[in-house]
């Protein structure tokens, strides 16, 4: 048992310290891993759309036929982030879903007869291709 004798309190100290730091460090990088991979898959959803806008699609499909999956890559991403990044985000997505809802979730007689709201007038002003790239910059992971 002469080898035992040469453990000390330190040693079995610096162990136990190195264990926890170890595994705290650990379950960061598995968090951080989990957010990258939520990140890609909302660029999965976001840039085939982006790029159909680009290339001079027709704005209402694209929008209309991806929509529903963006909104929920972009709740799912949502849930890897936190203080100000995930305020940020959360405002990015907010703004993009009421443009959504103000450009296409109108009634057909809202469409035609009510051209001059101001809301519909500022929506319309706006571009969906500076709208998804101020929610993909929040994906820089």
């Amino acid at each position: 048992m002469e080898g035992l004798g040469t453990f000390s309190l330190g040693s079995l100290f610096g162990l136990l310290l190195g264990a926890f730091l170890g595994h705290a460090l650990a379950i960061r990088r598995g968090k951080d891993l989990a957010k990258h991979n939520a990140a890609i898959e909302l660029k999965k959803i976001f840039v085939p759309a982006l790029d159909k806008l680009e290339n001079g699609s027709n704005q209402f499909e694209v929008i209309q036929d991806s929509f529903k999956n963006q909104y929920d890559a972009s709740i799912n991403y949502s849930a890897y982030l936190k203080g100000k990044e995930l305020a940020s985000f959360t405002k990015a997505l907010k703004t993009y879903k009421n443009w959504q809802a103000t450009m296409y979730g109108r009634s057909t007689s809202e469409v035609f007869y009510d051209t001059e709201d101001p809301e519909y007038l500022e929506a319309q002003s706006r571009n969906p291709v500076d709208l998804i790239n101020t929610l993909l910059k929040h994906a820089n992971t």
